[in-house]
C-alpha cells in the first residue's frame, strides 16, 4: 500500500521488537537450551512447545502497572512481569531450578547478539537522518532495550530512546507517545509512528495525534485485515515513498 503524507514530517518514532529487530533463533530454542541447564528435562520438541506456550501466553498477559517517573520502581515492575510470563510458560513441564534458571534467560535476552537487525534498518535509519530528520526509538521493551540496542549499532543511529518505564506509561497510552515529542519540541503533526501492533503502536498513536504506519513484515503470508486507509509497508525501507522525498 503506497501512502504519500502530506505536509512536512520532522520526527519518525520507532517501535524497537518487531521492528526494528528480532530474536535471533527462537525464543523457544534460547529458554529450551537454557532450561535443559538448569534440570528441565530434554525432550525433542521442547523448543517448539516453548515458542507455541510464549505466543499464547505473551499477549495475554495484562499490561505492566507504572508509577509516573519512578524509574527504579517500573524497572523491578518490569521483571517481576517478565517473571511471572516465563513461569507460566514453563509451567507443569518438569522439574527445573526457576530462580536460576529466570535469573540467566533474563541476562541473554539484555546481550545484543541475542538479537538481530532487520536487513535493512541500518540503511534506512542513515538516509533519514540524512534527510534532516530526528529519530526516536518508542517502546514498551524495558531497561534491558538500552545495552541491545547499544551493541547493534541502534542507539548512535537515532536521537533518543524512549521506554515505557522511563515515562511511566506504556502503549497505546498516549503518554509515551507525547513524552517523545517533548524530547524535541516538536508538535503531533510533524511526527509519525512506524511499528508492527495495531493496539500499541497503530492505535496509541492515532490517540496521541500522531500519524501512524502499520509493518506488517509477514504480509505475503499472513493477510490479515488492515483497516481501510491505514498507511502499511512490508519492510521500512517503504517509508522513503511515503515521505515523499
Amino acid at each position: 500500500m503506497n501512502h504519500a503524507f502530506p505536509g512536512p514530517t520532522r520526527l519518525i518514532c520507532l517501535d524497537a521488537a518487531g521492528t526494528l529487530f528480532r530474536v535471533r533463533g527462537s525464543i523457544g530454542a534460547i529458554y529450551a537450551e537454557t532450561a535443559v541447564a538448569h534440570g528441565l528435562p530434554e525432550r525433542r520438541d521442547l523448543a517448539d512447545v516453548l515458542e507455541r506456550r510464549f505466543r499464547e501466553i505473551f499477549p495475554s498477559m495484562p499490561a505492566p502497572v507504572y508509577r509516573p517517573r519512578a524509574r527504579v520502581h517500573n524497572d523491578r515492575i518490569d521483571r517481576a512481569w517478565w517473571r511471572l510470563l516465563v513461569a507460566r510458560v514453563l509451567e507443569g513441564l518438569g522439574p527445573l531450578s526457576f530462580a536460576d534458571f529466570f535469573d540467566e534467560v533474563y541476562a541473554v535476552f539484555a546481550q545484543p547478539s541475542a538479537w538481530e537487525a532487520y536487513p535493512e534498518v541500518a540503511e534506512v535509519l542513515l538516509d533519514l537522518r540524512r534527510r534532516g530528520l530526528r529519530l526516536a526509538i518508542v517502546s514498551n521493551f524495558d531497561a534491558r532495550l538500552f545495552p541491545v540496542c547499544e551493541g547493534l549499532g541502534l542507539a548512535a543511529a537515532v536521537d533518543a530512546i524512549v521506554i515505557a518505564a522511563d515515562v511511566g506509561v506504556a502503549k497505546p497510552g498516549v503518554g509515551i507517545f507525547h513524552a517523545a515529542l517533548q524530547r524535541f519540541g516538536l508538535q503531533r503533526a510533524g511526527a509519525l509512528h512506524v511499528g508492527d501492533s495495531l493496539e500499541e503502536d497503530v492505535q496509541g498513536a492515532l490517540a496521541a495525534g500522531l500519524r501512524p504506519v502499520y509493518l506488517h513484515r509477514d504480509w505475503d503470508s499472513d493477510r490479515a485485515v488492515v483497516p481501510r486507509g491505514l498507511p502499511m509497508i512490508r519492510n521500512l525501507s517503504e517509508l522513503h515513498a511515503m515521505l515523499g522525498k
